[in-house]
């Protein structure tokens, strides 16, 4: 009331509630701002399984049994699937090192991607040589 005229077009909040709405409001802000969906995250733990599995199993894309090139997709595939899990589960993706994950991760695939096609290549090469 002022001057016995009431305002009927002004509303009187309480500022600890207002406080506590805002804070609210900024957490889910943040957390859409700064996380990742689950779905990200949850797809993120399979790759890594996927890769364990990758690891453990005698079928490979390169062979074990070739000393250094045998091991190198398997720590390839590992690293990646690690760098994966880093940058899905980091808090602040903003980060410097969540983007050079990211960027590293990126550049392994490329890599590997390269690795087996000249594999690959290399393996049809010897068997044309071998057949003709």
């Amino acid at each position: 009331m002022r001057n016995g005229k009431v305002f009927e077009d002004v509303e009187v909040h309480d500022m600890s509630e207002m406080d506590a709405h805002s804070s609210r409001r900024n957490k889910g802000a943040e957390k859409e701002q700064n996380g990742v969906s689950v779905v990200w995250k949850a797809l993120s733990v399979l790759i890594a399984m996927a890769a364990l599995v990758y690891d453990l199993s005698p079928i490979d894309a390169v062979p074990d049994a070739l000393p250094v090139l045998g091991w190198l997709d398997d720590f390839g595939f590992t690293t990646m699937a690690a760098l994966n899990l880093y940058q899905q589960f980091a808090k602040d993706q903003g980060a410097l090192t969540v983007r050079l994950a990211k960027y590293l991760k990126w550049m392994l695939i490329a890599l590997v991607v390269i690795a087996g096609v000249a594999v690959g290549g290399l393996v049809a090469l010897i068997v044309k040589l071998v057949t003709q």
